[in-house]
Protein backbone atom coordinates (compact mmCIF):
# COMPACT_ATOMS: atom_id res chain seq x y z
CA UNK A 1 0.00 0.00 0.00
CA UNK A 2 1.08 3.34 -0.92
CA UNK A 3 2.27 6.08 2.12
CA UNK A 4 -0.30 8.02 3.81
CA UNK A 5 -0.53 11.16 5.13
CA UNK A 6 -3.37 12.25 8.14
CA UNK A 7 -5.42 14.63 6.32
CA UNK A 8 -9.10 14.39 6.84
CA UNK A 9 -9.13 12.20 10.09
CA UNK A 10 -12.32 11.14 11.75
CA UNK A 11 -12.35 10.87 15.99
CA UNK A 12 -15.22 9.50 17.45
CA UNK A 13 -15.44 9.72 21.38
CA UNK A 14 -18.83 8.33 23.01
CA UNK A 15 -20.83 8.23 19.89
CA UNK A 16 -20.22 12.33 19.65
CA UNK A 17 -18.64 12.70 16.07
CA UNK A 18 -15.82 15.30 17.17
CA UNK A 19 -13.79 15.12 14.22
CA UNK A 20 -14.31 19.06 13.28
CA UNK A 21 -13.47 19.97 16.57
CA UNK A 22 -9.99 17.92 17.46
CA UNK A 23 -7.37 20.33 16.09
CA UNK A 24 -4.43 17.51 16.90
CA UNK A 25 -3.58 14.10 18.08
CA UNK A 26 -0.62 15.07 20.52
CA UNK A 27 -0.61 11.31 21.40
CA UNK A 28 -1.30 7.65 20.30
CA UNK A 29 1.38 5.64 22.58
CA UNK A 30 1.32 2.06 22.89
CA UNK A 31 4.12 1.38 25.38
CA UNK A 32 5.01 -2.24 26.81
CA UNK A 33 6.55 -2.58 30.02
CA UNK A 34 9.46 -4.92 30.42
CA UNK A 35 11.70 -6.76 33.13
CA UNK A 36 15.02 -7.07 33.49
CA UNK A 37 16.38 -10.53 33.91
CA UNK A 38 20.29 -9.96 32.95
CA UNK A 39 22.37 -13.03 33.90
CA UNK A 40 25.68 -12.79 34.92
CA UNK A 41 26.81 -14.74 32.00
CA UNK A 42 25.58 -11.45 29.26
CA UNK A 43 27.34 -8.43 28.27
CA UNK A 44 23.93 -6.40 27.46
CA UNK A 45 20.49 -6.38 29.08
CA UNK A 46 17.97 -9.22 29.07
CA UNK A 47 14.41 -8.04 29.07
CA UNK A 48 11.49 -10.04 29.46
CA UNK A 49 7.61 -8.44 28.47
CA UNK A 50 5.22 -6.84 30.57
CA UNK A 51 1.51 -5.25 30.71
CA UNK A 52 0.76 -3.41 27.72
CA UNK A 53 -0.26 -0.18 28.31
CA UNK A 54 -2.06 3.04 25.67
CA UNK A 55 -3.14 6.54 26.10
CA UNK A 56 -4.51 9.13 23.66
CA UNK A 57 -3.70 12.75 24.01
CA UNK A 58 -5.39 15.33 22.10
CA UNK A 59 -6.26 19.14 21.73
CA UNK A 60 -9.70 20.56 20.62
CA UNK A 61 -11.19 23.80 19.74
CA UNK A 62 -14.12 24.80 22.29
CA UNK A 63 -17.19 24.20 20.55
CA UNK A 64 -20.26 24.14 23.10
CA UNK A 65 -22.87 23.66 20.38
CA UNK A 66 -24.92 20.11 20.67
CA UNK A 67 -23.57 17.15 19.95
CA UNK A 68 -20.21 19.45 19.57
CA UNK A 69 -16.87 18.60 21.74
CA UNK A 70 -17.79 20.53 25.09
CA UNK A 71 -21.00 18.66 25.97
CA UNK A 72 -19.09 15.09 25.00
CA UNK A 73 -15.82 15.87 27.43
CA UNK A 74 -16.90 18.21 30.03
CA UNK A 75 -18.66 15.31 32.05
CA UNK A 76 -15.63 13.73 32.74
CA UNK A 77 -17.32 10.18 33.01
CA UNK A 78 -16.62 7.42 36.10
CA UNK A 79 -17.47 5.21 33.43
CA UNK A 80 -15.25 3.81 31.22
CA UNK A 81 -14.97 5.75 27.42
CA UNK A 82 -15.02 4.57 23.65
CA UNK A 83 -12.29 6.31 21.57
CA UNK A 84 -12.84 5.34 17.70
CA UNK A 85 -10.44 7.11 14.85
CA UNK A 86 -10.43 6.47 11.21
CA UNK A 87 -6.94 7.47 10.03
CA UNK A 88 -7.45 8.09 6.60
CA UNK A 89 -10.53 9.91 6.45
CA UNK A 90 -12.97 7.66 7.67
CA UNK A 91 -13.72 5.62 4.26
CA UNK A 92 -14.73 1.97 4.25
CA UNK A 93 -11.30 0.06 4.67
CA UNK A 94 -9.94 3.13 5.19
CA UNK A 95 -7.64 2.17 8.73
CA UNK A 96 -9.07 2.77 11.77
CA UNK A 97 -7.69 2.99 15.62
CA UNK A 98 -9.96 1.49 18.72
CA UNK A 99 -9.63 2.38 22.24
CA UNK A 100 -12.27 0.86 24.06
CA UNK A 101 -13.46 1.27 27.68
CA UNK A 102 -10.81 3.46 28.58
CA UNK A 103 -10.38 6.37 31.20
CA UNK A 104 -11.09 10.03 30.61
CA UNK A 105 -9.04 11.84 33.34
CA UNK A 106 -8.92 15.12 32.65
CA UNK A 107 -10.82 18.41 30.33
CA UNK A 108 -8.58 20.57 30.56
CA UNK A 109 -9.34 24.49 29.27
CA UNK A 110 -6.64 26.94 27.97
CA UNK A 111 -7.07 30.63 26.50
CA UNK A 112 -3.40 31.46 25.54
CA UNK A 113 -2.51 35.26 24.43
CA UNK A 114 -3.42 34.77 21.30
CA UNK A 115 -7.25 34.66 22.20
CA UNK A 116 -8.05 31.51 21.38
CA UNK A 117 -9.73 28.92 23.45
CA UNK A 118 -8.67 25.32 23.42
CA UNK A 119 -9.41 22.38 25.66
CA UNK A 120 -6.37 19.16 26.34
CA UNK A 121 -8.61 16.21 26.88
CA UNK A 122 -6.69 12.42 27.92
CA UNK A 123 -7.59 8.61 27.72
CA UNK A 124 -5.33 6.12 29.24
CA UNK A 125 -6.24 2.13 28.65
CA UNK A 126 -8.49 0.35 30.58
CA UNK A 127 -7.27 -3.45 30.44
CA UNK A 128 -6.63 -3.06 27.03
CA UNK A 129 -4.30 -1.51 24.00
CA UNK A 130 -5.00 0.33 20.69
CA UNK A 131 -6.66 -2.17 18.19
CA UNK A 132 -5.76 -0.89 15.03
CA UNK A 133 -8.01 -2.60 12.44
CA UNK A 134 -10.58 -0.92 9.09
CA UNK A 135 -13.69 0.64 8.91
CA UNK A 136 -16.41 -1.75 8.00
CA UNK A 137 -18.74 0.70 8.02
CA UNK A 138 -17.83 4.30 7.24
CA UNK A 139 -20.49 6.90 8.88
CA UNK A 140 -23.56 7.15 7.04
CA UNK A 141 -26.90 8.09 7.69
CA UNK A 142 -28.87 4.99 7.29
CA UNK A 143 -32.83 5.54 6.60
CA UNK A 144 -34.23 1.58 6.55
CA UNK A 145 -33.46 -1.95 7.80
CA UNK A 146 -31.01 -3.59 5.30
CA UNK A 147 -27.38 -4.54 5.18
CA UNK A 148 -24.00 -2.65 4.35
CA UNK A 149 -21.88 -3.33 1.57
CA UNK A 150 -19.61 -6.13 2.24
CA UNK A 151 -15.90 -6.02 2.82
CA UNK A 152 -13.66 -8.84 1.51
CA UNK A 153 -11.03 -9.98 3.80
CA UNK A 154 -9.85 -12.85 1.04
CA UNK A 155 -9.90 -15.45 3.23
CA UNK A 156 -11.04 -16.60 6.79
CA UNK A 157 -9.34 -16.50 9.98
CA UNK A 158 -9.38 -18.02 12.92
CA UNK A 159 -8.86 -15.70 16.32
CA UNK A 160 -11.69 -14.05 16.83
CA UNK A 161 -12.80 -10.53 16.43
CA UNK A 162 -13.37 -7.42 17.99
CA UNK A 163 -15.85 -4.54 16.57
CA UNK A 164 -16.93 -0.78 17.60
CA UNK A 165 -20.03 1.08 17.15
CA UNK A 166 -20.62 4.91 17.20
CA UNK A 167 -24.23 6.33 17.02
CA UNK A 168 -24.39 9.80 16.57
CA UNK A 169 -27.47 10.82 15.33
CA UNK A 170 -31.02 8.77 16.04
CA UNK A 171 -34.52 9.29 15.11
CA UNK A 172 -37.31 6.42 15.71
CA UNK A 173 -37.57 4.04 18.76
CA UNK A 174 -34.80 1.46 18.27
CA UNK A 175 -31.98 0.47 16.70
CA UNK A 176 -29.34 -2.73 16.04
CA UNK A 177 -26.51 -3.19 14.61
CA UNK A 178 -25.10 -6.48 13.76
CA UNK A 179 -21.61 -8.03 12.36
CA UNK A 180 -22.46 -10.73 9.94
CA UNK A 181 -19.63 -12.84 8.11
CA UNK A 182 -20.55 -15.51 5.05
CA UNK A 183 -17.89 -16.98 3.56
CA UNK A 184 -19.15 -16.52 -0.57
CA UNK A 185 -19.94 -12.66 -0.13
CA UNK A 186 -23.77 -13.70 -0.57
CA UNK A 187 -25.18 -16.01 2.47
CA UNK A 188 -24.74 -14.21 5.97
CA UNK A 189 -25.20 -15.30 8.88
CA UNK A 190 -25.02 -13.31 12.36
CA UNK A 191 -21.45 -12.92 13.81
CA UNK A 192 -21.95 -10.81 16.59
CA UNK A 193 -24.56 -8.16 17.13
CA UNK A 194 -24.49 -4.78 19.80
CA UNK A 195 -27.00 -3.50 21.87
CA UNK A 196 -30.07 -2.18 21.24
CA UNK A 197 -29.75 1.56 20.72
CA UNK A 198 -32.91 3.93 21.41
CA UNK A 199 -30.60 7.18 21.92
CA UNK A 200 -28.50 9.72 20.65
CA UNK A 201 -24.46 9.59 20.91
CA UNK A 202 -24.04 5.57 22.48
CA UNK A 203 -20.85 3.50 21.68
CA UNK A 204 -20.08 0.08 22.85
CA UNK A 205 -16.99 -2.32 21.84
CA UNK A 206 -17.53 -6.15 21.18
CA UNK A 207 -15.87 -9.22 20.56
CA UNK A 208 -16.04 -12.87 19.01
CA UNK A 209 -13.94 -16.01 19.58
CA UNK A 210 -13.08 -18.07 16.91
CA UNK A 211 -13.34 -18.40 13.32
CA UNK A 212 -14.83 -15.08 11.49
CA UNK A 213 -15.30 -15.94 7.34
CA UNK A 214 -13.72 -13.77 4.91
CA UNK A 215 -16.25 -11.22 4.18
CA UNK A 216 -18.16 -9.42 6.72
CA UNK A 217 -20.57 -6.83 6.80
CA UNK A 218 -23.42 -4.54 9.37
CA UNK A 219 -26.94 -5.36 8.95
CA UNK A 220 -29.25 -2.66 10.19
CA UNK A 221 -32.62 -3.65 12.46
CA UNK A 222 -34.98 -2.08 14.59
CA UNK A 223 -37.71 0.79 14.02
CA UNK A 224 -36.43 4.08 13.04
CA UNK A 225 -36.60 6.70 10.61
CA UNK A 226 -32.73 7.19 10.37
CA UNK A 227 -29.62 6.98 12.32
CA UNK A 228 -25.89 7.87 11.76
CA UNK A 229 -23.53 5.17 12.58
CA UNK A 230 -19.86 4.28 11.86
CA UNK A 231 -18.67 0.61 12.58
CA UNK A 232 -14.77 0.01 13.03
CA UNK A 233 -13.59 -3.99 13.31
CA UNK A 234 -10.63 -5.32 14.02
CA UNK A 235 -9.49 -9.64 13.19
CA UNK A 236 -7.07 -11.27 15.71
CA UNK A 237 -4.11 -12.57 15.08
CA UNK A 238 -1.75 -15.15 16.00
CA UNK A 239 0.50 -13.19 17.18
CA UNK A 240 -1.92 -11.28 19.57
CA UNK A 241 -0.69 -11.09 23.76
CA UNK A 242 -4.84 -11.81 24.62
CA UNK A 243 -6.99 -13.75 22.21
CA UNK A 244 -10.57 -13.01 21.65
Amino acid sequence: MAKATALAMSFYFQGFDLSGDVGALDSMASPRGTFEVTGINKSAIERLYGKIDSSLDFTTFFNKATGQQHLALRTLPTTDVDVLIALQGGAKGSSAAMLGDGKQINYDIARPADGSLTTKGQVLANGRGWEYGIILLAKATISGTGNSASDNNCASSSAGLAGMIHLTAFSGSNYTATIQDSTNGVCFCTLKAFAQITAINKSERVTVSGTVNQYTRVNHAGTFSSVDVVVATRRGEAVDTEGY
